[in-house]
């Protein structure tokens, strides 16, 4: 087994255990990633095929699960929002892109 192989499997073992795990970068970056869903009655579950992902860096915030994608930023900072209308990728599919600097 490779070392790849063994973190991706300690990562999903610990997920189906846990739940949620939080990871500490370089450069102040930490991303969050979990197996967790909010059920009827408003408490989290594990659910089968779900995933969520959470990227954070001082201000900033990237998230994303099944059905979402999320950005957010301090807009008091002077940032500027540049939206790319359509993307064309090598594989014919249309993408939009957003850029905040």
């Amino acid at each position: 087994m490779s070392r790849k192989d063994k973190i991706q499997h300690l990562l999903i073992s610990h997920l189906l255990e846990e739940g949620n795990i939080q990871l500490a970068l370089p450069d102040g970056m930490v991303v969050e990633l979990g197996i967790l869903k909010e059920d009827r009655y408003g408490d989290l579950a594990k659910v089968d095929n779900y995933c969520w992902m959470i990227a954070s860096q001082r201000d900033r915030e990237v998230s994303m699960d099944s059905y979402n994608l999320g950005l957010r930023f301090n807009e008091n900072n002077g940032k500027i929002i540049l939206e790319d209308e359509h993307e064309v990728m090598n594989d014919g599919q249309n993408f939009r892109s957003f850029s905040v600097i």
